[in-house]
């Protein structure tokens, strides 16, 4: 269920750390979730242009998109 003021994607759901996504073409994970206030704020903040997610995957190694990007789709949650 999604709290208020949650970060999701743009159909909705709740973005969630281990998501295996899809942006584009490309497959990856939701490595971290880029919030003001979270860890590392200000090490993202300098290397990112606001909230957001950094992605990991093979084909594009490191990667920032903003939580409603329409390329970056929910493929299936972490089962851990």
């Amino acid at each position: 269920m999604k709290k208020k003021g949650e970060p999701t994607y743009l159909n909705g759901e709740p973005v969630r750390e281990g998501d295996s996504i899809r942006i584009g073409d490309w497959e990856g994970v939701v490595e971290s979730i880029i919030v003001e206030g979270c860890p590392h704020w200000a090490e993202y903040w300098r290397e990112c242009t606001g909230e957001g997610v950094m992605l990991a995957g093979p084909a594009f190694g490191r990667l920032f998109t903003g939580f409603h990007n329409e390329d970056l789709i929910l493929v299936r949650r972490n089962q851990k």
